[in-house]
């Protein structure tokens, strides 16, 4: 078999046969992963034509508990030090493949949107992180909608950390305040779980300088 310097690193980087790896003449479990490695990557490819993918690496599902491999993949275009997963599970002949990458497409929108709706309240925001627990498949790609995972009309399992400046705000009823931002967020139909975070000044380290967090559930 005919293999890219790329794939036969990331094979090299599960397996042991490397002599085998090195030649293309793969063993039975490494032609496997192999072709599930390609159909992870033409996924991606299919799913985010505007962006350039490698794989860099897998946890194979053999030996573990779990139904799915982990494939590891970076983009060329997005700058970061951690890898993104994708989840392929075998179905059949095919593979169902999920991702996480749809992440980078919709936070920006989704982050300015909260923080517009928390001004207009009047809350100080220092910052609000979005992050999502959930995996998509292919039928969600570059068009996916900012409002419909906002408002859970499409599950992304939304998770918000929404960080307030205390020196700013004239109430210090935190739970009143914690009323507020569900009441807020609700009205406008938004779904997810939001951790609040309160911290005493605008460059308070998160961590050492706050002074109420909690958990509010949409």
């Amino acid at each position: 078999m005919d293999l890219t310097a790329s794939e036969k690193k990331v094979l090299n980087g599960i397996s042991f046969n490397t002599e085998e790896i090195e030649s293309g003449n793969l063993r039975e479990s490494d032609a496997a992963l192999l072709t599930e490695m390609r159909a992870v990557e033409n996924y991606l490819i299919e799913k985010y034509p505007s962006f350039t993918f490698e794989i860099t690496g897998c946890e194979p599902k053999s030996g573990t508990t779990r139904t799915y491999s982990e494939w590891y993949f970076k983009s060329a275009e997005i700058d970061r030090e951690s890898a993104f997963i994708a989840m392929s599970e075998e179905s059949g002949d095919y593979f169902t493949i999920k991702d996480a990458f749809f992440g980078q497409l919709i936070r920006d929108p989704i982050k300015n949107y909260l923080e517009e709706l928390l001004n207009k309240a009047t809350l100080p925001v220092i910052n609000i992180e979005v992050s999502f627990w959930e995996y998509l498949g292919e039928e969600y790609g570059e068009e996916l909608s900012p409002e419909k995972v906002l408002t859970g009309e499409i599950d992304a399992g939304n998770d918000f950390k929404i960080f307030l400046d205390d020196s700013k705000l004239t109430d210090k009823d935190y739970r009143a305040i914690m009323e507020k931002i569900k009441t807020c967020l609700q009205s406008n139909n938004i779904s997810g779980e939001v951790y609040l975070v309160i911290l005493s000044s605008a460059d308070g380290d998160p961590a050492r300088d706050r002074v109420f967090s909690d958990s509010i559930l949409l």
